[in-house]
């Protein structure tokens, strides 16, 4: 468990609310505006005010850790467009396959986080997150306010140059003219994946304009603004194949006419569509499959150092795994199994997908100052990857299951 600094000690719910609600309102007027999240009825605390204290080790192996498991998915990659026959592995829909498998000049993700469990039996990637990752504005806004009320060096203090250097090389491998705009969208109600986008937007170098999601125009030619504007260069916060299930108002198939416009070049999206490809949580379990045939030596003992054993039934596993959809996301249908015990599971969502099964490997207890009075949950590591580079750790604890609700914590390094 990594020691942690506190606000309030010792604690004393009134003043530790008071206290919290000066950070809050900080962090929102820069912002980080979700440090509440409203769910089942009531208002759920996502950020804590603890800052914890992380050892220089730690994060330089995860961000070497990082670099190691992004070469492995840049390797991957490649290796599917080489051969296309394993797209059929990935879960993926069958009217996304021609999208996914065209080449293209660019990265196969601008901006990715991978998640971390560490522990003292090593560190482990669970899964990327290299299609619409969030966490971003944590780890870059409401981290720099965290570190700033205890007076800490903030380790991530770098993340907003290397977004800057990804739009510029965004810029280059799209072809964007200084009288191109690019557009930026997001669901209009949805505060984090919003601010998320702007954020986003205020580092762009270029012109830029926001259009919701509920206001894109689907044309039969093109994709539009509602003022007409033809939208040639799009960055969006929304799963791609989530628009395979969007209509219009009267029933169109508008989603689908959208992924036919990005097919055609119509409109160029960002990230690029092999970030769904990549984002399958069957891309692990094709990584241990193929590890002897597809990697170097070097790239297996990277594989075997820190990607945690995968498949696609839970044979190999016997009774401990994790089973996981492979397009779910904040930890929605996943069971985690343990001795043949279901320790814990979500049956809500993603029931009908294929699923991968992965070694279990327990995420260490962390504990952190909440409403509540401090709190002991399971500790998971996101490491931002942008354009490639590692810049910058977003923590969390929660649950087993790291799901919305999991509550976001700064960290900074031990002295």
């Amino acid at each position: 468990m990594l020691p942690y600094q506190s606000l309030t000690e010792p604690f004393e719910s009134e003043t530790y609310l008071k206290k919290w609600l000066e950070v809050e309102k900080k962090a929102s007027a820069k912002g980080f505006t979700w440090a509440t999240l409203y769910e089942n009825y009531e208002d759920n605390q996502y950020m804590s005010d603890s800052l914890l204290v992380v050892p220089q080790s730690l994060v330089t192996e995860v961000e070497n850790a990082s670099r190691a498991v992004n070469d492995i998915f840049v390797k991957t990659y490649e290796q599917l467009m080489k051969d296309r026959s394993m797209i059929h592995k990935l879960g993926i829909s069958v009217f996304l396959w021609d999208l996914l498998l065209a080449e293209g000049k660019a990265a196969f993700s601008y901006f990715s986080r991978y998640d971390f469990i560490a522990s003292a039996h090593g560190l482990k990637v669970i899964e990327g997150n290299t299609d619409t990752p969030v966490g971003l504005v944590e780890a870059a806004i409401a981290q720099d306010v965290l570190c700033q009320e205890h007076n800490r060096v903030n380790p991530n203090a770098r993340m907003a140059a290397n977004i800057k250097q990804a739009w510029n090389q965004v810029i280059r491998d799209y072809g964007i003219s200084s009288g191109d705009t690019l557009y930026f969208t997001s669901a209009d109600w949805h505060d984090e994946d919003k601010q998320t986008v702007e954020y986003l937007m205020s580092l762009y170098p270029q012109q830029a304009k926001y259009v919701p999601l509920e206001e894109l125009v689907v044309a039969e030619e093109n994709v539009q603004t509602p003022e007409g504007e033809r939208i040639d260069y799009l960055y969006r916060l929304y799963p791609l194949e989530y628009f395979l299930d969007e209509k219009s108002g009267t029933g169109e198939l508008i989603g689908e006419r959208f992924i036919v416009h990005v097919q055609n070049e119509k409109v160029k999206i960002i990230n690029p569509p092999s970030a769904l490809l990549m984002q399958s949580k069957a891309v692990m379990a094709l990584i241990w499959e193929m590890k002897d045939e597809w990697y170097t030596r070097i790239e297996q003992a990277a594989i075997e150092k820190y990607f945690l054993p995968t498949f696609f039934t839970a044979h190999p596993l016997h009774d401990s795994y994790v089973k996981k959809p492979v397009l779910g996301r904040e930890g929605g249908g996943i069971r985690i199994v343990s001795n043949g015990t279901v320790l814990e599971e979500d049956v809500d969502y993603y029931q009908d997908q294929t699923a991968v099964f992965q070694q279990y490997f327990p995420m260490p207890d962390q504990t952190i100052d909440t409403w509540d009075g401090p709190y002991t949950g399971k500790l998971l590591i996101g490491s931002h990857v942008i354009n490639g580079e590692p810049s910058g750790l977003f923590f969390r604890v929660g649950e087993r299951i790291t799901g919305n609700l999991s509550m976001f914590a700064g960290y900074t390094v031990q002295k």
